[in-house]
């Protein structure tokens, strides 16, 4: 990977005619940035030395190190969002600095550099969604083709039939286990011969697929050999948690998915689902980088960059105990991702307070428990839609449970 990327910046002619960069020395012990310093409008590649990031969740600090060759800063980069992690200078470290302009034309003219970077923020992301499913699981997340059965009972239970269908399918296609599978395939007959069910394909053309609403992409646990750019539509990412699906995001136009599987040889380990009706593009890690222009990259990495930034930030807010402090939270890193719109001194979000509960994991709370929230008279609520009036007000409350949380 080093020789790789000092290869390109140092010996390739193109690139040195086309692309400036910076270099900087970071002396042993100091820092390069605090959490929630202001982003730098910069992509990191380490030359040499070495730098530790400290990623705090509450309690727990998750530690790493990067050495030559290492990748950093590209999600503040692409995002403009504050750094959530810190990171301090273990030995002299030389980097080389590449401003957002330069990076898609960088990245462009070296696709296995490129692969090799969405590969280890794959890893990364996939990680991170891991902690959020252990966060709001009460049960271990298991990489085996037999969660698919949980999966295809979750489906039964709410009498949707042609994912159940497509649950026990994949179950076959994928399970060692004999008997489970003659069981199974005695199920899809009974299903196919008595509900006249079927599972719904997409309408294909070409490379393009046309999903309905609510229909699956694919289930958690499957083998992956595409990746899906959305052209138009929404696609939810959820993980299937026996009785209850937790939500990790709704992913829009532009933006891409299912690349970890594809990239890392890993099973699935989320399930997607047309949000709305969708038209994707289909890519396979040996020819994506030909189908794209570097526009759509560009939006590629955004996207990605977007999705481990928002993910860390669930993390995050999960891991507070108080659920009113989760509620207040959210709603601020709503307003950090720019979602919704500001008026004067009020802030209008897109979501409503079922869609907020969701996403805090304070659905099973009794209202008693958030009340303080539900009576906050800055809070509003109208045509089934949360509104703040006053965001400095919104914000002194959130610092000070903030700072109760601290302190449990």
């Amino acid at each position: 990977m080093l020789l790789s990327l000092l290869q390109t910046l140092y010996y390739t002619k193109i690139i040195m005619n086309k692309i400036s960069f910076k270099t900087r020395l970071y002396k042993t012990g100091s820092i390069v940035w605090m959490e929630r310093s202001k982003a730098m409008p910069y992509f990191f590649i380490v030359k040499s030395g070495q730098l530790k990031r400290f990623l705090r969740i509450m309690h727990d600090e998750d530690v790493t190190y990067l050495g030559g060759g290492d990748t950093f800063g590209l999600i503040a980069c692409l995002t403009g969002h504050s750094y959530l992690d810190r990171l301090v200078a273990v030995k002299d470290t030389h980097v080389i600095l590449l401003e957002k302009k330069d990076i898609i034309p960088f990245l462009s003219g070296r696709p296995e550099i490129f692969v090799k970077i969405v590969s280890d923020y794959s890893n990364r992301l996939r990680k991170i969604n891991q902690k959020l499913f252990a966060l709001c699981s009460q049960s271990p997340y298991m990489d085996l083709p037999r969660y698919l059965l949980e999966i295809a009972n979750y489906f039964k239970k709410r009498n949707m039939l042609s994912h159940y269908l497509y649950a026990l399918t994949k179950f076959v296609e994928y399970s060692e286990d004999r008997e489970a599978v003659t069981q199974a395939r005695g199920l899809i007959d009974s299903i196919i011969a008595e509900q006249n069910v079927t599972v719904r394909e997409p309408v294909r053309n070409g490379a393009h697929l046309i999903y309905e609403p609510g229909d699956i992409i694919f289930l958690e646990q499957e083998k992956g050999e595409k990746f899906y750019f959305i052209e138009s539509g929404k696609v939810k990412i959820s993980h299937i948690d026996r009785e209850k699906e937790f939500v990790i995001a709704i992913l829009q136009q532009n933006e891409f998915f299912g690349e970890m599987a594809i990239l890392n040889q890993l099973n699935r380990n989320a399930t997607a689902t047309a949000f709305s009706s969708t038209k994707l593009l289909e890519l396979s890690k040996d020819t994506f980088m030909n189908q794209l222009g570097a526009k759509i990259l560009e939006k590629i990495f955004t996207s990605f960059a977007r999705r481990i930034w928002y993910s860390y930030r669930r993390s995050i807010n999960l891991s507070y105990k108080n659920p009113v402090t989760r509620l207040y939270d959210c709603l601020d890193f709503i307003i950090q991702s720019r979602e919704g719109q500001q008026k004067d001194k009020s802030y209008f979000f897109d979501i409503s307070l079922t869609d907020l509960r969701v996403m805090t994991n304070t659905s099973g709370e009794g209202d008693a428990a958030i009340k303080d929230f539900l009576n906050d008279d800055n809070i509003r609520y109208s045509y089934g839609k949360i509104s703040v009036n006053n965001v400095v007000k919104f914000y002194d409350t959130l610092k000070i449970y903030l700072t109760r949380e601290r302190s449990m």
